[in-house]
């Protein structure tokens, strides 16, 4: 498929584009709920490296087949920003809606979080109440 014309290649670049953006959409739940949970959530991270992989080898294929660098770079920008979009939102606290490391960790020891940041519910003890802790 050497020597495209420049029509047909700019639709495989588009289309190659859908793929790889649907392969995160099929791997991943929603930027909503991933930001909704909790920052560097183990299975959003394994989950969105297997995308990243999926979409990265479609794009890859289908360059190598073509033999255009249009596919190659308008598939391997989608990959990246779809990539940093999902990794941006794993990284947002629950709390403050803003991304977790330009915000300073509590101080924590061996018991948890120490200081003023130890909530009252924290110190109380716990009785299991028919197996289950209240």
């Amino acid at each position: 498929m050497a020597g495209l014309k420049p029509d047909a290649e700019v639709s495989i670049a588009l289309a190659t584009g859908v793929m790889a953006y649907a392969s995160y959409q099929v791997a991943l739940p929603a930027v909503a709920d991933i930001r909704s949970l909790e920052p560097n959530n183990r299975d959003v991270q394994s989950a969105e490296r297997v995308a990243a992989w999926t979409a990265a080898g479609l794009v890859s294929l289908i360059a190598l087949v073509t033999k255009s660098p249009s596919v190659f770079i308008v598939g391997g920008g989608v990959v990246i920003a779809t990539s940093w979009t999902a990794r941006h939102a794993d990284q947002v606290s629950t709390v403050t809606q803003k991304v977790g490391h330009a915000i300073p960790a509590p101080a924590a020891g061996p018991e948890g979080v120490v200081g003023d940041e130890v909530a009252s519910v924290q110190q109380l003890p716990t009785t299991p109440m028919y197996g289950v802790a209240v």
